[in-house]
């Protein structure tokens, strides 16, 4: 039995949940700065609180599950890797190019295993469509599209009244829900990014907030990316938005009341003509027995974290990494590849859209400016 300790516990508790369902893990220790949560979570669940950070590494745990804030992820995860502790961080896996070195060679230089928590990664329509790419449905993919748009307003004050880091802005940041899953379809990097903020609307005037980011990217294997983040405008939520196109075939997400994602596939289904019948939708979940029958087999208690069985699936891999029997399947420079793009995108939408190049850590150590500069495609 792997013991578990988890780090925040507003969004940890959905994996104090997932730990219970797997059956091959147990939750031991909490870490959280409000007392008061970490010493009720812990009486429920039998687990030790702790308000101190380093005193909750020394306890007796295999891995750590960090779910903090986005700021906190990066140096929580690197003081758990040289604890020699094996870490599984939410997104993002850092927000800074200063952090994303450290974590970096933090992991490198561990014995134990880190993995970014990418869950929109293991939904199973993105499993689905990673199978039908990589068996060549889709023909040669060129363009590929995501949206993440959910209405955080309320999340940005904490308890206290103070700012959160969701009000603080930087939209672009908080791209891996759309970017991972993309990059994970494809299996390419984005080697540039050109990005653009819409100027904040009003919706707090205390608070200086773009309303979105829109970002265009270009992979190492010659595909177009584009991505739109709004975590402010007042719309019901579309947080897993999705769209494919190849020579073979095209694929667009459900968006709402009553739609459901939907394929046209060249090989099976009607031709594409210029006028006249030709091609037609048809549902994507027409093909989930052939390509995803273990995915409809999962239990009821997968659905424990809050994203479908996304969270069962990604927590399944960690315990495998954890016993040698895989590598991880967001190690930290795949992790970086979901990341960094975030953080050029916003140095670009300052720069008024100027397209930056974004740096592969393979290749770190690099050396790193004061200041992120602009450097044009």
């Amino acid at each position: 039995m792997l013991r578990f300790g988890v780090i925040g516990l507003r969004r940890g508790q959905s994996f104090v949940r997932i730990c219970q369902a797997v059956g091959e893990s147990e939750v031991t220790a909490l870490y959280d700065v409000d007392g008061e949560t970490a010493a009720e979570v812990g009486s429920d669940i039998g687990a030790q609180a702790f308000t101190d950070l380093d005193k909750f590494l020394e306890a007796d745990i295999d891995a750590v599950v960090i779910a903090s804030p986005l700021p906190y992820h990066a140096r929580q995860a690197i003081a758990a890797l040289d604890a020699g502790k094996h870490v599984l961080s939410e997104v993002t896996a850092c927000h800074t190019l200063e952090d994303a070195q450290a974590l970096a060679a933090a992991a490198d230089r561990s014995s134990a295993a880190y993995m970014m928590a990418e869950n929109y990664r293991y939904l199973d329509e993105v499993e689905l469509l990673k199978r039908l790419q990589d068996a060549g449905r889709f023909g040669d993919l060129y363009f590929g599209e995501g949206e993440y748009l959910h209405d955080c307003k309320d999340l940005w004050y904490s308890t206290t009244g103070e700012l959160t880091w969701r009000g603080r802005g930087g939209l672009s940041v908080y791209c891996t829900h759309s970017l991972g899953p993309l990059l994970y379809i494809t299996g390419d990097r984005v080697k540039s990014v050109s990005a653009l903020t819409v100027p904040g609307a009003k919706f707090d005037a205390s608070v200086d907030h773009p309303t979105m980011d829109l970002l265009q990217m270009v992979t190492d294997g010659g595909r177009t990316l584009r991505v739109r983040v709004d975590h402010v405008s007042p719309r019901p939520h579309q947080m897993a938005y999705y769209a494919l196109q190849g020579t073979k075939g095209a694929f667009e997400s459900w968006r709402g009341f009553g739609d459901e994602s939907k394929i046209w596939l060249g090989d099976v289904h009607e031709p594409s003509r210029v006028s006249g019948t030709g091609a037609q939708w048809h549902s994507l979940t027409d093909f989930a027995d052939e390509y995803i029958p273990e995915r409809l087999a999962a239990p009821p208690e997968a659905r424990q974290g809050g994203h479908g069985t996304s969270e069962y699936w990604l927590l399944q891999d960690f315990i495998a990494t954890i016993r040698g029997e895989r590598a991880p399947s967001i190690d930290v420079h795949r992790a970086l590849d979901y990341t960094l793009p975030g953080i050029y995108a916003s140095a670009s939408a300052g720069a008024g859209g100027v397209p930056q190049l974004v740096p592969n850590s393979r290749n770190f150590p690099a050396p790193l400016e004061e200041e992120m500069g602009v450097t044009t495609v």
